[in-house]
């Protein structure tokens, strides 16, 4: 192990410095890289594939999409119709809504379609990696003053620093995927990659998601399938939204599926923090400002 050297007055400042100067570069650059893959497994899109490759800096979210055997899925969007649409739960609304007063209806419907405040995750998610790196530069400049408990800060800041990195920020943006986790089934459908769905175009839809741990990232695989209603007869979309289509019929032909994997890793240059350790301890600070005696002595940090 090389021999650390005794402590210096001016040490401080290049610690100060390198500390700033990682934090910026580790500021401007991509904090997650997320790979998507996606394929039509069943149905007239199919075997169409998607492949994504998403970038997350501090402000922008950037992607670039490639579309393979895209012939199916391009026929498929000439056939289907947008606009094809059922009201949600029409028969259970029906239901509900038996025996109750025009007033108590229009009270309903209004609560319904009440905007509601969703958490903002991916900037929630930017803002703790920015409070995170300023209290890491901050905890170094503090190393400058005669604080007696600053090494023992300087240590939790870096660490917290770490898991705002590796853990908040990927769980940020896995939480806007997901739509904060309040209907897993129904957002899981709405954020699958390459499907632009809405909950009233597709029924009996059927959505799973699921994700394992991976060396410095996470894997998330998300599979949906339903019957769109785009395909289907205008006449026939109230029977097939109230009913499973029947086997070999026509309407049965507007099943699809899709399945998707993310692979969520974090930023290459992430990695650079770890410098820090080793500069703290080649570059040690002093145990104290006010003490001539101790001064000259090395410290455990």
């Amino acid at each position: 192990m090389l021999p650390r050297p005794r402590p210096h007055r001016a040490f401080g400042p290049v610690r100060l410095a390198l500390t700033a100067f990682l934090a910026v570069h580790v500021f401007i650059s991509a904090w997650l890289v997320v790979n998507v893959e996606g394929v039509y497994t069943e149905g007239k899109p199919a075997p169409t594939e998607a492949h994504s490759l998403v970038a997350i800096d501090k402000d922008r979210t950037m992607i670039d999409i490639e579309i393979k055997r895209a012939t199916s899925f391009f026929f498929y969007a000439l056939e289907r119709d947008g606009d094809a649409s059922v009201p949600v739960n029409t028969s259970s609304t029906s239901e509900n809504n038996t025996g109750e007063t025009t007033d108590e209806i229009e009270d309903d419907r209004t609560s319904e379609q009440a905007p509601q405040s969703e958490v903002e995750w991916l900037s929630l998610g930017r803002q703790s990696i920015k409070a995170a790196l300023v209290a890491l530069v901050l905890s170094e400049l503090l190393m400058l003053s005669g604080f007696k408990w600053r090494h023992h800060l300087r240590s939790l800041f870096f660490l917290s620093t770490l898991v705002a990195f590796s853990v908040v920020f990927p769980a940020c943006y896995m939480l806007e995927l997901s739509g904060g986790g309040e209907d897993e089934g129904d957002s899981t459908a709405l954020n699958t990659p390459g499907a632009n769905l809405e909950t009233v175009s597709f029924v009996h839809t059927n959505a799973s998601s699921d994700f394992s741990l991976t060396w410095l990232g996470v894997h998330l695989q998300a599979d949906f399938s339903g019957y769109d209603l785009g395909l289907v007869e205008p006449e026939n979309r109230t029977a097939v939204a109230a009913n499973i289509p029947v086997e070999g019929s026509k309407d049965a032909s507007s099943f699809i599926a899709f399945e998707s994997t993310f692979d969520i890793e974090l930023g290459k240059n992430l990695d650079t923090l770890l410098i820090l350790p080793f500069a703290w301890y080649l570059l040690p600070a002093r145990d104290s400002q006010t003490s001539p005696e101790t001064a000259t002595k090395t410290e455990e940090e």
